[in-house]
């Protein structure tokens, strides 16, 4: 459970985002951190680690054309390339850059990744 993979079988350019167990998000009380975005063209595969070795992973992807892969877990994510602790609130001149997608569970105990297709 050291990587988790993200495979692009899909037929446009992906943007993935995700959310993984970070111990040192563990100050402001939720252990979650959010980073955003992994690009997978056509037939791309990458990986990013999983320091903690913990089981469960989350994910959102977006496709050039529209097509999304959602679930319930929900966390913030941006336009730009980010990485954020779920719990911490930022805001930028009054305005949060931030807004809220749903997330997938991955199951890492039981699959290495994720093949979008």
């Amino acid at each position: 459970m050291a990587d988790v993979r993200f495979t692009n079988s899909h037929g446009s350019r992906l943007y993935v985002a995700y959310m993984r167990l970070d111990h040192s998000c563990d100050e402001c009380g939720d252990p979650w951190d959010v980073r955003g975005w992994v690009n997978l063209d056509p037939g791309e595969t990458e990986t990013r680690p999983n320091d903690t070795g913990n089981r469960w992973f989350y994910y959102y992807a977006e496709g050039e054309d529209g097509s999304v892969w959602a679930g319930s877990f929900v966390a913030e994510v941006r336009p730009s390339k980010f990485a954020k602790c779920v719990c911490l609130g930022v805001l930028q001149g009054g305005v949060n850059p931030y807004h809220e997608v749903g997330m997938r569970e991955l199951d890492l105990g039981r699959f290495g990744g994720v093949t979008f297709t």
